[in-house]
């Protein structure tokens, strides 16, 4: 046998540093390996190393087995130096030189990628603490990193990789980085466009050489991608059929800080429909199908209108079960005549009927709660309208944040729907001290929870008092009572209300009683609820109020009544807090029948509250509530105390909650708090919108509002003329704690004995 010591042949040399491969070993020669030892790891346990080694105990190793062995073990990576030799007869001895880890990642210079961000992007390129370092890989990162500045325009971003060795064989890495400026578009040429103005195809694009506001635009190639695209569309929803991009050129300037954008394209000529048909085994009648379409005979040919009535027939065909439908255009242009004839090709495949649904992500709600929901049953056929409804009618419950229903094809005619939820806070426990511009300084403890333990029963128990309200009040309530939706619930209420305190009037009313509501769908987006209250109520005057003193002498100070109420609701609202599109309008009235006295009378509601999306973040918001209450029998008005109030963040804001309409004569009436009135109008018109420049605003709406309403002695006293009004901006937002509405108004039409309040606030309600 030869001894292998002190006998080496290189292997490789990459990136100027030589690999030491060594081979001491002849063709010729070769032993049988006993042992195998390990000399030089550090990290590398003997375990790691001898898998990766082709050799085995008792093997035979020759030349042909030493280079392999090297080759495995350069390819690990961990090693920059690997040589094989023979220590005694039989051993066979494996040095290796270990290459460095990274103790640290330093980021210098970066304010356009957040640290966090860049340190994600350099885990997923495997450049990270305790990782082995390797200059090539660096190398790469270099490149990517910079790929990365330059998709946001930032050409001339230099990344520079500084390294610094420690102590047991250990680096330090710092990336420098100089972002340097963004290029700016310096000039955009549109080629070929000759029906269209180059200003008005510029005026289409996100990209823009001439912008508005601020400095010269950004150049971005997403949004260079999305301009094209946007031409494309421009010109074929309006009859060129033939248009087409040919070319886009980006150029930089030297410093590359500007660049030169050229498009070329080909606008071809303007085609009209002149035929409709279709073909395939439609499933539907010709008729139906002719109401489907977007497009008409006549029209110019739009690729829009064509794509809009594919997905009118194919969610057409899915109510009847037809998940998979396919629908083809096909076009034939006829260039003289310069028409063009639309076929649209049906197939309908199998029928698809749902097989499972299936509930993920709600930690806390109960499956039932959400499956009961569901308009889309198991085992029925798969229909996206149900589907759509069924989405709709989860958002409403206010659980969740968000809510998804994805479609899981297990066979040809089977899907499984996966319902994907996030739990959002539905409730909440106070215990403190509050404050608000009514009631002043409040005290209060109690839980509401409108999911309570995950059951979609809706639990409230409070217990507060303030300078204006004193209350205690506990009621439960299960919206699916029986399993086709009716709702049953109860509760028991005591409170003090100090009408002076909240700025109404000069009284204080002490209540208590119980309840119990009964509510029946009609329809889908219909129902109707009954209530039934019994109510004890003492009134309790303050000295210098003569109306209340009056009142109270000729019919005393303790009455005990049964209010009954009945109301109807139709609801197509698309969210709970935050809707889009759909509207609630409600019609509501309630008779208080006298037990002990012989005060009767009835109160009459109108709410209407619709939604119309302007745009995928603008919604128009319109709102209409109207009041009336009168009395009844020999009773021939509304008691002073059951008056309807205005003004203030939940009526017409810009004005002192309460503080509209007519007023008492102090030196009269003892008090100059306002009357209130038996007839009430607000009305809201508002364009509502995400919270911009926030990444996630779902939790939070801006609005921009016009207000006007007012109080009225009676329905016919009822004038546009004395309505008052305000606009401002509102915002809502959703906190772990319940809706927090802020508003700023300015009262537009108003008079000089009105009390106004530009800032208002409040907890529990969204705007």
């Amino acid at each position: 046998m030869v001894n292998m010591k002190n006998m080496r042949s290189k292997y490789g040399v990459m990136s100027g540093l030589v690999l030491g491969l060594m081979l001491n070993a002849s063709a010729s020669y070769a032993f049988t390996v006993d042992k195998i030892e390990v000399e030089g790891s550090q990290r590398i346990g003997f375990e790691t190393i001898n898998s990766y080694l082709p050799i085995t105990i008792g093997q035979d190793i020759d030349e042909k087995l030493v280079q392999q062995s090297i080759q495995q073990l350069y390819k690990t990576g961990f090693f920059k130096d690997v040589s094989l030799y023979q220590r005694e007869p039989g051993i066979l001895v494996v040095k290796v030189i270990e290459r460095p880890s990274v103790a640290e990642i330093k980021i210098d210079g970066n304010s356009l990628i957040e640290t966090d961000d860049f340190m994600e992007a350099l885990n997923s390129l495997g450049i990270k603490k305790g990782r082995i370092y390797n200059q090539v890989e660096l190398d790469r990162v270099v490149v990517d990193l910079k790929r990365r500045y330059q998709n946001q325009g930032y050409y001339a971003a230099e990344v520079k990789f500084i390294t610094e060795q420690l102590p047991r064989n250990r680096v330090s890495l710092k990336i420098e980085v100089e972002e340097g400026e963004p290029a700016t578009i310096g000039a955009i040429n549109l080629v070929g466009n000759e029906t269209y103005s180059d200003d008005r195809l510029k005026s289409l694009l996100l990209l823009s050489e001439s912008p508005v506001f601020g400095s010269a635009d950004k150049y971005s190639k997403p949004k260079l991608q999305a301009d094209i695209e946007t031409l494309k569309s421009y010109y074929m929803d309006r009859g060129f059929a033939e248009f087409n991009i040919r070319s886009s050129q980006v150029s930089l300037s030297t410093d590359k800080t500007k660049v030169f954008i050229t498009i070329n394209m080909t606008e071809g000529v303007q085609y009209t429909v002149d035929d409709i048909s279709y073909t395939g085994d439609t499933r539907i009648s010709q008729e139906e199908l002719g109401k489907l379409q977007k497009t008409k005979v006549g029209d110019l040919f739009s690729r829009s209108d064509v794509i809009s009535t594919m997905n009118a027939i194919r969610d057409r065909l899915s109510e009847e079960g037809y998940a998979y439908a396919e629908v083809k255009p096909d076009t034939e242009l006829n260039k003289e005549a310069k028409t063009v004839s639309l076929k649209f090709d049906i197939t309908p495949k199998d029928r698809v009927y749902v097989r499972r649904i299936e509930v993920e992500g709600n930690t806390r709600t109960r499956d039932y709660v959400i499956r009961r929901e569901m308009r889309q049953l198991e085992s029925a056929p798969y229909s996206l309208a149900q589907v759509r409804r069924s989405t709709t009618r989860l958002n409403r419950l206010g659980y969740f944040t968000k809510v998804d229903i994805d479609t899981k094809r297990v066979s040809a005619d089977q899907v499984d729907l996966v319902v994907k939820v996030e739990e959002q806070s539905t409730g909440s426990f106070t215990a403190g001290v509050g404050y608000s511009q009514i009631d002043g300084v409040s005290f209060n403890v109690g839980v509401s929870e409108r999911n309570f333990i995950g059951s979609g029963n809706q639990l409230d128990f409070k217990v507060s008092t303030s300078a204006a309200r004193k209350s205690a009040d506990i009621g439960m309530t299960n919206p699916y009572f029986t399993p086709d939706g009716v709702s049953f619930g109860g509760g028991f209420y005591l409170s003090e209300i100090d009408a002076e305190q909240l700025g109404v009037s000069d009284y204080t009313t002490n209540n208590y009683g119980i309840r119990f509501t009964v509510g029946y769908p009609l329809s889908e987006y219909s129902r109707i609820n009954y209530g039934l209250k019994f109510d004890d109520q003492t009134l309790v005057c303050s000295d210098n109020f003569i109306v209340c003193k009056d009142y109270v002498a000729e019919k005393g100070d303790n009455s005990t009544s049964a209010v009954l109420s009945l109301s109807w609701s139709y609801d197509t609202k698309n969210s709970y807090y935050f809707p889009s599109k759909g509207q609630r309008f409600s019609l509501s009235g309630e008779v208080t029948a006298p037990i002990s006295s012989d005060v009767s009378f009835y109160k009459l509601f109108m709410d209407e509250k619709w939604y119309y999306p302007l745009s995928e973040n603008l919604t128009m918001k319109l709102k209409l509530g109207l009041a009336y209450g009168n009395g009844l029998g020999n009773y021939t008005s509304l008691p002073f105390y059951e008056n309807f109030y205005a003004g203030g963040i939940s009526s017409v804001r810009g004005y002192e909650s309460n503080s509209l309409g007519a007023h008492y004569d102090l030196a009269a009436d003892g008090s100059d708090r306002p009357i209130g009135g038996a007839a009430k109008v607000v009305s809201t018109v508002a364009l509502v919108m995400p919270m911009p420049f926030i990444d996630d605003s779902s939790n939070m709406r801006l609005s921009l509002f016009y207000d006007a309403g007012n109080v009225f002695t009676d329905i016919n006293a009822i004038e546009v003329a004395e309505l008052r009004s305000s606009a401002g901006v509102g915002l809502s937002w959703i906190t772990p704690v319940g809706p927090l509405s802020f508003s700023i108004a300015n009262p537009i039409s108003y008079t000089k004995d009105d009390k106004l309040q530009a800032f208002q606030f409040n907890l529990g309600i969204p705007l």
